[in-house]
């Protein structure tokens, strides 16, 4: 049996119709918190409250029939359930585990905000707000969360990818030579394979595939910009996904005050001055 917690977060209103709702399947490890608990509700204002549950149990049921998931007594009745997987690229969409690949399932009661619903979220504008400032959740700014439920279930797998051949100083040449390594949180993948991709300038520099208890190198012939990184279990379903740039140059720029000017009529102007500077090659 798994040691896992069930980590929810439900938003919902006053007649226990769920606005929003999310649960974490998160495997226990040995620093991790894993005690039960129900907060009361936390209220927001305008009808609308949420709360926080860590259960070591589901909390969730639903039943395809009548197309109605539960939480107690807070419910959603939904048209469309549907499995998925969410990549950590920087090409994708919102992700609300920022750092983490994930298996989904979505259930949702619609596919696109009807026009009323859109005036819903604007007249409840200020509860809205409220939410993001205690538990930072934007339904304004992803509002195609509204009248949703999604269940994660992160690849628990840590890629750490670094350079052997780092440059010490802007004349050094550019480094080349790349270390990947895998960590399997919970020896979950023993026979998982990944699948590296270096980019140079949107171009393919080399591809690389093996087990994930290798330690990989890969000596390219010219410094990457870009890494895509993707691992397949077993039955070949993809379990990780990322895909990032390697940050070579950071240009800046700062403004700042430089004295100031008395003019004839005794009025005082401030000087600044603009300087620009770059950090990296």
């Amino acid at each position: 049996m798994e040691n896992c917690v069930y980590r929810y977060l439900i938003v919902y209103d006053n007649e226990r119709n769920l606005i929003y709702g999310e649960c974490i399947k998160w495997l226990i490890g040995k620093f991790d918190f894993d005690h039960e608990f129900e907060t009361t509700p936390i209220n927001l204002g305008q009808d609308l409250k949420f709360k926080f549950i860590s259960s070591k149990e589901l909390k969730h049921s639903f039943n395809q029939e009548k197309k109605e998931l539960t939480i107690g007594e807070v419910s959603l009745s939904y048209l469309i359930h549907e499995e998925d997987f969410i990549a950590q690229r920087y090409d994708q969409p919102f992700n609300r585990l920022i750092d983490r690949c994930s298996k989904i399932q979505i259930f949702a009661k619609e596919e696109d905000l009807d026009f009323e619903t859109r005036l819903w979220i604007r007249d409840k504008k200020k509860s809205f707000e409220s939410l993001k400032e205690q538990t930072e959740l934007d339904l304004i700014q992803h509002n195609e969360l509204l009248n949703t439920f999604i269940f994660y279930e992160p690849t628990r797998i840590i890629v750490n990818s670094k350079f052997l051949d780092k440059r010490i100083g802007q004349q050094s040449p550019e480094p080349k030579k790349l270390q990947i390594t895998f960590q399997d949180e919970f020896q979950q993948f023993h026979n998982a394979r990944y699948l590296l991709t270096a980019f140079k300038d949107g171009g393919i520099l080399e591809s690389k595939d093996g087990n994930i208890q290798e330690i990989v190198q890969m000596d390219l012939n010219e410094s990457p910009d870009e890494l895509e990184i993707q691992i397949y279990d077993h039955e070949n379903q993809m379990i990780y996904d990322q895909r990032y740039f390697y940050l070579k140059k950071i240009n800046i720029g700062a403004t700042y005050k430089h004295g100031s000017v008395k003019l004839d009529d005794g009025s005082t102007v401030e000087k600044y001055i603009r300087q620009q500077f770059s950090v990296g090659e």
